[in-house]
C-alpha cells in the first residue's frame, strides 16, 4: 500500500517540523516521518533538557548563596531524581505542545523508521504496522545527528557515556572526566560541577571554545577554575587513566542511514546543499545537522523553511552570516558576528568597545556582577561583531544579531538609549565605549 503526499519530510527536529510546518502553510500535503519522538536531537537529547538540567543547578548555587541576600536558607540539597524527572516533564510538554502544531496544520506524523528506496519513494517500518511506502514528488532530508566516540572507544553506557547517555544519569557522580571542551562539554561541566561533582575536561585543541572571542573564553575558564574544574587544553585523553565515569562530547556526525539509495554528492560527511538547501538531485532537499556546517536548532529552522518555500516554488536563500549562538554557563555566553581575532585576520582595522558587568546597576542590586559585553566595529563604525559573558546574555544577543544584520554603526547603537536599570544598558554603554564616550567607567 502507498500513499502520496506533495513533499515527504524524513525526520521530525527542527529542520523537519519547520520544514514540514511551512511547507503545509504554503498549501502542501505533507508526510513528517520520524523514528524516535517528535523534536529531534534539540528537544529530546539536546538543547531544551540540557537547560532544564542546568535552570537547577543554577538556582541551587543561588539558594547556597543566599546569606548574601539577607535569606537564611540551611542544609541545602539537591535531588538528582527529582531534576532529572522535572527535566523529563518538561520534555515531555514541549514534545505534546508541538505535535498540536503539526496536526493543526494538517501534517500527517508517520511513526517508524524510513528509508528512501528511489527517487520520490519513501518505506516505512514500524513496530506496529510493519512495512509501508509512501511517495510524494519532493523529499527534504531532515535526519539530524548523533553523538561521535572516540576512534576505538564506543560508548558503552557505563563507563564511556555520550551526552544522550548522561541525560538520563539519575547517580550523583563523584567524579566525571569530559572529553572535548566545546560547548556541549562545557555545558555538562556547569551542570555537574555546580552540584558538586569533581570535574575535569580534556581538550585536544590548544583552547576550550573554538570560535569564541578569546577573551570571553578567559573569561569563563576563571570562572570554571573557580567550581574547581579542572581544564586540561592541547593534551590527549588517556582511557586508562580515567577515574570515573567519562563523557564523551567531541562532535556529532550525520545520520546517513536511509537515504543511501539516493547516492547524494557529499561535503565530507555531510550532503552537499546549495544556498536554496538543494543536493546534488533535483526534488531533493537536506536541512539541519544532516547538511549544515553549523550544528544548530536556530540554524535547522531556517534551513527547514528555505527548504519549504523553495520546494514550493520560492527562492530563497540561506547565508551563514551573523549567526547567534547562546552557550549556558553561569553567566551565560552570547555571541553573533566576528571576534576581534577574526577581524584582524581579515585584514581590517578596528574599533573595540567594553562594558563589565559590574559597572551596571541592575547588576551590582540583584548580585550578577561577573563579565563583560564586548563589541568589534571595523574602522568606518560597522558593527562585526559582539560578544558576552554575563546575566541575560543569552537574551542581549538578540539585539545585537539585529544590530548586526541590518549593517547598523556604533554611533546607531550608542544612540540607542535603554531603560534603566537593565542589562540592556551595558551594549549601549560597549558601543559609547568604542566610541571614547562611555558614562559610567573611563575610557
Amino acid at each position: 500500500m502507498s500513499d502520496k503526499f506533495d513533499i515527504i519530510v524524513l525526520g521530525g527536529g527542527p529542520g523537519g517540523y519547520a520544514a514540514a510546518i511551512r511547507a503545509a502553510q504554503l498549501g502542501a500535503r505533507v508526510a513528517l516521518v520520524e523514528k524516535d519522538r517528535t523534536g529531534g536531537t534539540c528537544l529530546n537529547r539536546g538543547c531544551i533538557p540540557t537547560k532544564a538540567l542546568i535552570a537547577c543547578s543554577s538556582l541551587y548555587e543561588r539558594i547556597g548563596n543566599a546569606r548574601k541576600f539577607g535569606i537564611s536558607a540551611e542544609n541545602t540539597t539537591i535531588d538528582l531524581n527529582a531534576v532529572i524527572d522535572r527535566k523529563n516533564a518538561v520534555v515531555e510538554k514541549a514534545i505534546k505542545n508541538l505535535e498540536v502544531v503539526i496536526r493543526n496544520n494538517k501534517i500527517e506524523i508517520i511513526r517508524g523508521t524510513g528509508k528512501v528506496i528511489e527517487p520520490g519513494k519513501v518505506e516505512i517500518e514500524s513496530v506496529e504496522s510493519g512495512k509501508s511506502t509512501v511517495e510524494s514528488r519532493i523529499l527534504i532530508l531532515a535526519t539530524g545527528s548523533s553523538p561521535a566516540p572516540l576512534p576505538g572507544l564506543p560508548f558503552d553506557r557505563d563507563r564511556f557515556l555520550s551526552s544522550d547517555d548522561i541525560l538520563d544519569n539519575r547517580t550523583p557522580l563523584e567524579r566525571l572526566d569530559i572529553v572535548g571542551g566545546g560547548v556541549i562539554g562545557i555545558h555538562f561541566a556547569q551542570f555537574y560541577a555546580s552540584i558538586g561533582c569533581k570535574v575535569t575536561i580534556h581538550e585536544a585543541l590548544p583552547e576550550i571554545l573554538p570560535g569564541v572571542d578569546e577573551e570571553i573564553v578567559g573569561l569563563v575558564k576563571r570562572v570554571l577554575k573557580r567550581k574547581d574544574v579542572n581544564i586540561l587544553t592541547g593534551t590527549r585523553f588517556e582511557p586508562s587513566k580515567a577515574e570515573g565515569e567519562t563523557l564523551i562530547c567531541v562532535g556529532r556526525v550525520p545520520n546517513l542511514s536511509g537515504i543511501e539509495a539516493l547516492s547524494l554528492k557529499m561535503d565530507k560527511r555531510s550532503v552537499a546543499v546549495n544556498d536554496k538547501m538543494g543536493t546534488s538531485m533535483k526534488h531533493v532537499y537536506a536541512v539541519g545537522d544532516l547538511a549544515s556546517k553549523k550544528m544548530l536548532a536556530h540554524v535547522a529552522f531556517e534551513q527547514g523553511v528555505v527548504a519549504a518555500e523553495n520546494a514550493m516554488g520560492g527562492n530563497r536563500t540561506f547565508s551563514y552570516d551573523n549567526i547567534p549562538f547562546a552557550i549556558y554557563t553561569s553567566p551565560e555566553i552570547g555571541c553573533v558576528g566576528m571576534t576581534e581575532k577574526e577581524a584582524l585576520a581579515a585584514g581590517k582595522s578596528i574599533k573595540i568597545g567594553k562594558f563589565p558587568f559590574a559597572a551596571l546597576g541592575i547588576s551590582q542590586a540583584v548580585g550578577e556582577i561577573e563579565g563583560k559585553i564586548k563589541v568589534v566595529a571595523d574602522e568606518a563604525g560597522t558593527i562585526l561583531g559582539v560578544h558576552i559573558l554575563g546575566p541575560e546574555a543569552t537574551t542581549l544577543i538578540g539585539s545585537a544579531t539585529l544590530a548586526i544584520k541590518n549593517g547598523l554603526k556604533l554611533e546607531q547603537l550608542a544612540e540607542t538609549f535603554e531603560a534603566h536599570p537593565t542589562y540592556s544598558e551595558g551594549l549601549q554603554e560597549a558601543a559609547l565605549n568604542a566610541l571614547k564616550r562611555s558614562l559610567h567607567i573611563l575610557n
